[in-house]
Parts: structure tokens; C-alpha cells; sequence
């Protein structure tokens, strides 16, 4: 299942390239997008694994920025 988040602060797109890298590689996620004109993250996962995912997403997208975080 595909679901699409807001992104807030996300200040450029290479700071979003290297986000979206990472939340590929968390466990269950089967692919991830980040549009930083859009200020938007798609992320296809199971159902179920969603809660876990995206507070795993939001861990690395503090990682790259502190500010950057995703509204779910």
C-alpha cells in the first residue's frame, strides 16, 4: 500500500535525496520518494508496519536534518 505524508522543513532536495535513501533501507519498506518541490514523502509498505515505518522515517530524517520531520 502506498500513502503519501507532508514533509515540514524540508530545506533542499539533496538533504531529501539523502532521506529518501535511507528510509529505503528500513525493514518492511518497499520503496520511498521524497518530492522536495512538493514537500511531500510516498512510501509504500504493508499496511500494518506503517506505525513502525514512519517513526523509523522520522529518525532519519532528523539524522540528515534536525528540523525536518514528517506530519502523519
Amino acid at each position: 500500500m502506498k500513502k503519501t505524508f507532508k514533509m515540514v522543513d524540508l530545506d533542499c532536495a539533496n538533504c531529501g535525496a539523502k532521506m529518501e535513501e535511507g528510509i529505503k533501507k528500513i525493514k518492511g519498506v518497499q520503496d520511498a520518494s521524497i518530492s522536495f518541490m512538493a514537500q511531500k514523502i510516498t512510501i509504500e509498505a504493508e499496511e500494518n508496519d506503517f506505525p513502525r515505518i514512519l517513526k523509523e522515517a522520522c529518525k532519519v530524517c532528523k539524522k540528515v536534518d534536525a528540523e525536518c520531520t514528517i506530519e502523519y
